[in-house]
């Protein structure tokens, strides 16, 4: 195998172990000093909308939930491409902190991902 491609599949393979390690990071501080609670979805709207960044797009939910007795209504940081307004009225996980606008729900596509994203970047690196 020419060395100028071993070079670039040992690169490609660091950046993927990299972004796998963010990916986990960018959760985990999400998550940090937050509290599991159940909510409900309200409805699915479009982010732009709700969102101070002009160029934000995608679908997000509204969630209601209680936090000591009072009731709160927060969107999720999710980003559908499409309208989920079927989802209306189900239960949902999520976690809340207090000192965040938006709540993270509960599930492992994050680490799942991370992982896929790490085993390729391992199979880059295992390339002779």
């Amino acid at each position: 195998m020419p060395i100028q491609l071993m070079i670039f599949y040992r690169v490609l393979g660091v950046v993927f172990l990299v972004l796998a390690a963010l990916a986990l990071w960018e959760k985990y501080r999400t998550v940090r000093g937050a509290v599991l609670l159940p909510g409900r979805i309200l409805e699915c709207r479009k982010a732009r909308s709700t969102s101070p960044r002009s160029g934000a797009g995608g679908y997000r939910y509204l969630v209601e939930i209680y936090v000591n007795g009072e009731r709160l209504e927060r969107e999720t940081n999710d980003s559908f491409w499409f309208d989920h307004s079927t989802q209306k009225g189900k239960s949902v996980q999520v976690w809340y902190n207090p000192a965040s606008d938006v709540l993270e729900r509960k599930s492992v596509g994050t680490e799942l991902l991370a992982l896929v994203i790490g085993a390729a970047g391992v199979a880059l690196l295992l390339i002779r």
